[in-house]
């Protein structure tokens, strides 16, 4: 049976939305809003901001892209989601997205970075 065949469930069977924003089956009682939607405003992702990047062992350059905001001209180490984990530097504030950048770690520079790591 695909999922669009599924039966609604009825009466004790259906949950209904809570105050807090999730559904149960004790949140159906004569509470009007019990009987709503739900959300009807989209959550999107927080924006994210490009960068071009210097990897500081090989002076390699490449475009990625950050949920949150890096310093220009500082190093970080950073865990890339295509696995090329390494020390960058942050040469510009690019428009193109480029990789996606997981997580960073801030260092003084990258002579530091590549010694603890």
């Amino acid at each position: 049976m695909s999922s669009r065949n599924l039966p609604i469930p009825k009466g004790s069977k259906r949950a209904c939305l809570c105050r807090d924003g999730s559904y149960s089956r004790k949140c159906c009682d004569k509470d009007y809003f019990s009987q709503g939607i739900g959300s009807i405003t989209s959550t999107h992702p927080t924006p994210y901001q490009g960068y071009r990047l210097e990897r500081c062992s090989d002076l390699h350059q490449n475009n990625a892209h950050y949920h949150g905001t890096l310093t220009i001209g500082a190093v970080y180490y950073m865990e890339l989601e295509n696995g090329h984990n390494s020390c960058y530097k942050v040469l510009e504030e690019r428009t193109s997205e480029g990789v996606h950048i997981n997580s960073i770690v801030l260092y003084n520079d990258c002579s530091e970075c590549i010694a603890a790591n």
